[in-house]
């Protein structure tokens, strides 16, 4: 439960990362260290025992592991316990039943939050094109090379332009279909994107810096139609 802590509190993570490598002597004296942790609620500092008589139990190199365990489960357990028992209540009011029996703790993050594996070669090889682009268009080229010189916040920054959300689907990027589909208008217009059928209008851009700046700054401005 350390790595986890370490990802929500990286300080107090690490600080108790040392404590439990530190093999010198005078442990005690060096780290000072009781059963138990000071807390603020409300603005008001209190002392809580992390076991029966903890703040009499002082820390050594012997006990110093069961004193991180019961320091890390209760900043990621008992202390949240009365919000996450309200949340726990809520959640299986809206989505309970034994379906939830059948997925697995990782299967059920990507339903509620969305799937996190960004296979952006994927999408490439998913998207077709209309009008006069096909894949070695010069234009769709320049599109290509650019979406991949992106760094990862720019291209969620682009499925959320394109799809409304910045997630892909549950099971993975060959289930995002993009369509890509010339435009009428100069090449002083931004790409435009419909969020309900994630076609992109790319104008024929015909030069690679000015599809880089009018990609970049519709992403930025949320360019499109849909979900608002």
């Amino acid at each position: 439960m350390l790595d986890d802590l370490m990802e929500l509190m990286p300080d107090v993570g690490r600080n108790l990362q040392s404590l439990l490598e530190y093999e010198g002597e005078s442990f005690e004296d060096l780290f000072c260290l009781n059963f138990e942790i000071m807390q603020d609620r409300f603005g008001e500092k209190i002392t809580v025992e992390l076991c029966p008589g903890g703040r009499d139990k002082e820390v050594d190199n012997v006990n110093k592991h069961e004193y991180v365990q019961l320091y890390v489960d209760f900043l990621l357990n008992k202390s949240v316990q009365e919000q996450f028992t309200a949340f726990s209540e809520g959640f299986h009011a809206v989505c309970g039943g034994v379906v939830l029996d059948l997925f697995h703790p990782q299967e059920l993050q990507a339903m509620v939050v969305g799937n996190e594996d960004y296979d952006f070669e994927e999408l490439e090889k998913n998207t077709t094109y209309k009008g006069e682009y096909f894949r070695q268009h010069q234009t769709i080229n320049f599109f290509w090379e650019v979406f991949h010189e992106m760094s990862l916040v720019d291209k969620k920054k682009f499925l959320l332009f394109l799809t409304g959300s910045d997630r892909i689907p549950v099971f993975g990027m060959k289930y995002l279909k993009m369509i890509i589909q010339p435009t009428g208008s100069g090449e002083d217009f931004l790409p435009v994107a419909h969020t309900c059928f994630n076609v992109l209008d790319l104008p024929k851009y015909t030069t690679k810096e000015n599809l880089k700046q009018k990609l970049l700054l519709a992403i930025q401005q949320t360019e499109g139609f849909g979900l608002v």
